[in-house]
């Protein structure tokens, strides 16, 4: 985990705000979804994933080498992230290639892992 801190992610890209222009009501509807997105972020092993990522596309073996951890458990996770739409999935033969399809994520992971790392030292 402190190589994730130790590091910022290496994407950006600008995101409009547009949930100032939502009405209370209308935020009501956006509220749950947004927080299934955090959940999606909150457990570590997938942040690995996003940092492994953002250097560039990384087959899933190169993914499981870079977190340190089984098989079984990246897929799972590479699974989940893609399904989110915060990956790209492509296959060329026998070999599966991710990479990121939601630089607005990485955003949001550089932002909090600069608070972070600014609360820790």
């Amino acid at each position: 985990m402190h190589i994730l801190l130790g590091h910022l992610f290496k994407l950006k890209s600008k995101t409009p705000n547009m949930a100032k222009n939502l009405s209370p009501k209308q935020m009501e509807k956006v509220f749950p979804k947004v927080a299934a997105y955090f959940n999606i972020l909150s457990e570590p092993a997938r942040l690995r994933i996003i940092y492994a990522l953002c250097s560039g596309e990384k087959s899933v073996s190169e993914v499981i080498e870079m977190c340190g951890t089984s098989q079984a458990n990246v897929s799972r996770h590479l699974q989940a992230l893609h399904k989110a739409g915060i990956l790209f999935r492509r296959k060329e033969g026998a070999t599966v290639y991710y990479s990121i399809a939601d630089s607005a994520t990485v955003d949001i992971c550089q932002m909090v892992c600069a608070k972070i790392i600014k609360e820790i030292h």
